[in-house]
């Protein structure tokens, strides 16, 4: 009798530690998978220094039309600043972004983000006003695929930034931005919900697709291209994100 109980007792056991274990199973994988949204979920927002390599798989070369030398742009690093919009949407992998670019440094003649301005102006002229993209975000890798430690994903946005064509008709024109980001979470060790946890490490391999300088463009006056221009830049920076973690 005591041996039968002993068995129940155990049965019992068993299926309630079966039971426990599929609960705290099924609250880890809700709390590791984002809630659904109807749209659009909470936004987020990063401030996001850094600095770009522009020509990053080398310049275009170019013809000063005075004085018939050619020669190859050159690769350049610059400060760049950006602050950074995105939110999920109701479909899963894709979230909508908008940033803000400024370049404190830039030249009027080398704008970083363009690579080049149409307008014809001093070396000395700043051209450090802002840039704005708009777009869609593809999750390739997301956190919990990588085990906490990071993300992939694939941005195609449009670019409002500088005129970079002789022929552009206005000082801000449309681009089509394609961007390669991913995040390391260099401080995933940090102590639980200390906010240096959430600050990651991030690289964007930036490839602006049109409304730059193409072969035969005189871009500044006098300068003309003799190979299109070369618009794959790379970003390296800290991402810090300036409102609380969305569940």
């Amino acid at each position: 009798m005591l041996h039968a109980r002993t068995l129940k007792d155990g049965a019992t056991t068993a299926v309630l530690a079966a039971l426990l274990g599929a609960a705290v199973a099924a609250t880890a994988d809700a709390q590791a998978k984002p809630k659904p949204c109807r749209v659009l979920c909470a936004p987020t927002v990063d401030f996001m220094p850094g600095v770009i390599r522009t020509h990053l798989f080398g310049g275009p070369t170019v013809t000063d039309l005075s004085t018939g030398k050619e020669s190859r742009l050159p690769s350049s690093s610059s400060l760049e600043l950006i602050v950074a919009v995105a939110s999920r949407t109701a479909i899963p992998r894709l979230s909508a972004f908008g940033s803000v670019q400024w370049f404190p440094n830039a030249g009027a003649q080398r704008n970083p983000f363009t690579l080049y301005t149409a307008n014809q102006l001093g070396e000395s002229v700043k051209a450090d006003a802002p840039t704005v993209t708009l777009g869609g975000s593809l999750a390739l890798l997301t956190a919990p695929e990588a085990h906490g430690w990071g993300d992939l994903a694939l941005n195609v946005g449009s670019l409002f930034s500088q005129a970079a064509r002789p022929n552009d008709e206005k000082a801000y024109t449309h681009k089509l931005d394609l961007d390669l980001i991913g995040h390391l979470d260099v401080f995933a060790a940090a102590p639980a919900h200390a906010y240096l946890q959430r600050v990651s490490l991030y690289g964007i391999l930036d490839y602006v697709a049109t409304g730059l300088p193409r072969s035969g463009d005189e871009v500044p006056l006098g300068r003309r291209f003799d190979s299109s221009a070369r618009p794959t830049a790379l970003i390296v920076g800290l991402a810090l994100p300036v409102t609380p973690p969305v569940p």
